[in-house]
């Protein structure tokens, strides 16, 4: 085979394989280098294709497809600083424990470090947030076709393993990059006579999640059997399999849980909304834990640290599924690696439910989601705390999610309505907390879950990310972006720095007279916007029932959201009151 043949060769054998590893959403931005591998996958008839003009979108699409699919994406991108922009989001995939399959286009050889046009350094180029990456050497017959097989298995099982995340693999490619007529069987491939047969890939790794050893089974239930008020909180759980395991095993153990945002289970209608009674230090007083366990990731809230921190609880267990070092407050007594979903279901098993039970709606409960829903009244503006309520209360359960960074998530995890009768899917990207990228990572949360859509951001990170509207119209599942118009960064007006009137509005808080209106109709996608409760409820229904894609804005004042949020909490730690301890 000349160069051209073993090239196109090449990369048909790369995509071939990692289709056989079930890996079929390619992301793809355009380039020259990298042609032989777009043509390979384009012309593939297993594969989807998505071209991405922006790199950084195309990152972030994979990050939300991987969310919600569970499986990784591949991104294909031309040499250069091309690859240089899926950097944020292989930083949040690796904090985050998301499969991301990276496939760089490089210059040969002997065209690097010497000057060559559009050649950067891309070996190794991602360190240490990448679960492997490799080098793999320019098309040639000397080099075993198994060998090229057996990298790919690698890659895929490597991104896919106990504790997932990005692969890179950098592909070397010398001119011509034009495909070749080439036929497959060729002697350099004749060491794949049973491949090509029986369509599985070379080689297979099953990845078996370690079980709870009966030991720390034990330990943990013996911990929570004996403490006099156990607490259970629920961190980030990607899988709503292990959400719901979790709950089920509160449930039925009779244990309280705290349910984070990012657990899924925060708007599930049988969990307590502590978050509203935590507000209240005379609460937290009467109801100290002196045994913990924590299940599953980070949480979106630091009260619940700083609540842990006064408290000190005799125990502090955490269960992580991944094996990266977890502790912030260096508090925790004991730590076991395991999947949430078997140590839930092994924990039920192996301890007696407590005889005290928490009455369904307690009195503090009531009237505290009572206080919260007044700021819901239909003649009222529409402000960021109810906007927050009323989405969590009206979306459709089938429908996904996705929070952007800052105000949204916090005020979802605040003030988000206990309504939805089954788990709803949710996503956040908290690895890194960005807000880079979130209008991309919610197109590909949206596309992967299989549903319509909804993403709640701010000013600040729409427009961060603004290009990648033009990811929705194109999308197969609706998004729907409701857009917090505070003009500018409202999470700096709860800082200490937003007293240092000279310098706080033009560095921090950065005002933007953009017009979202206008973004709208650039990207010809539904627009809308909203001053009332009614008027927002209303127009959320139609709109994220249309099956098209659209924008609704809600204009609210940076001010004005302070002392709201402000007030309703000094309300809240009063409706709770001393004398409604749980």
């Amino acid at each position: 085979m000349n160069h051209q043949e073993i090239t196109t060769l090449w990369s048909r054998l790369i995509v071939e394989e990692l289709v056989r590893n079930g890996i079929t959403m390619f992301c793809i931005s355009p380039g020259s280098r990298s042609t032989p591998l777009t043509v390979a996958a384009a012309r593939h008839p297993k594969t989807v294709c998505r071209m991405f003009p922006d790199e950084r979108a195309a990152g972030f699409f994979a990050l939300g497809y991987a969310r919600a699919a569970r499986t990784p994406a591949v991104l294909i991108c031309t040499s250069g600083t091309a690859a240089a922009n899926y950097y944020p989001a292989i930083v949040e995939a690796s904090m985050d424990h998301q499969p991301l399959l990276v496939l760089t286009a490089d210059r040969p050889a002997e065209l690097r470090e010497t000057g060559a046009n559009q050649t950067i350094r891309q070996q190794g180029m991602y360190a240490g947030y990448t679960r492997w990456q490799f080098q793999l050497p320019e098309p040639s017959e000397t080099f075993p076709a198994a060998a090229l097989l057996s990298a790919i298995d690698h890659a895929a099982a490597s991104c896919r393993g106990f504790s997932p995340g990005p692969v890179h693999l950098n592909v070397p490619l010398r001119e011509p990059l034009n495909p070749a007529a080439v036929d497959d069987d060729q002697e350099w491939t004749l060491p794949l006579d049973n491949w090509k047969t029986y369509g599985a890939p070379w080689s297979s790794t099953t990845h078996l999640p370690p079980e709870p050893e009966n030991s720390a089974l034990k330990r943990v239930a013996d911990i929570l059997s004996a403490a006099r008020r156990p607490l259970v909180i629920a961190g980030r759980l990607d899988d709503i399999r292990d959400a719901q395991a979790v709950l089920d095993m509160t449930t039925r153990l009779n244990l309280p849980l705290y349910a984070d945002i990012s657990s899924q289970l925060r708007f599930h209608r049988s969990v307590l909304p502590l978050q509203l009674a935590w507000v209240s230090d005379r609460f937290l007083e009467q109801n100290r834990a002196d045994a913990v366990l924590h299940i599953g990731g980070p949480l979106v809230s630091k009260k619940p640290a700083e609540v842990l921190k006064a408290w000190r609880p005799d125990h502090l267990i955490v269960i992580r599924n991944h094996p990266d070092r977890y502790g912030p407050d260096h508090n925790i007594t004991l730590s076991i690696e395991s999947a949430p979903a078997a140590f839930a279901r092994e924990l039920e098993r192996n301890m007696a439910p407590r005889s005290r039970e928490q009455a369904e709606i307690p009195q503090w409960a009531a009237r505290a989601e009572a206080d919260v829903d007044r700021l819901c009244s239909n003649d009222l503006p529409v402000t960021e705390i109810s906007a927050a309520r009323q989405l969590s209360s009206i979306m459709d359960p089938s429908h996904a999610l996705f929070l952007a960074n800052s105000m949204p998530v916090r005020d979802m995890d605040m003030y988000g309505a206990r309504h939805q009768p089954r788990i709803l899917p949710v996503a956040m990207n908290r690895g890194a907390s960005g807000i880079d990228g979130l209008i991309a990572t919610a197109a590909g949360f949206a596309e992967a879950n299989g549903s319509p859509g909804t993403l709640l951001i701010g000013d600040i990170s729409f427009l961060h990310d603004l290009n990648s509207l033009n990811l929705l119209s194109a999308s197969e599942q609706p998004l729907l972006v409701v857009v917090i118009n505070n003009n500018g960064g409202g999470i700096f007006s709860f800082l200490p720095i937003a007293s240092e009137k000279d310098v706080f509005e033009e560095h921090f808080a950065t005002p933007q007279q953009f017009s979202i209106a206008s973004a709208a109709k650039t990207f010809g996608l539904d627009y809308a916007t909203a001053d009332t409760n009614s008027g927002f409820c209303s127009t959320y229904r139609s709109m994220s029932h249309s099956g098209r894609p659209g924008i609704v804005e809600i204009r609210t004042d940076r001010h004005a959201n302070l002392r709201l949020h402000r007030e309703l909490n000094t309300r809240l730690a009063a409706v709770i009151g001393p004398d409604h301890a749980d």
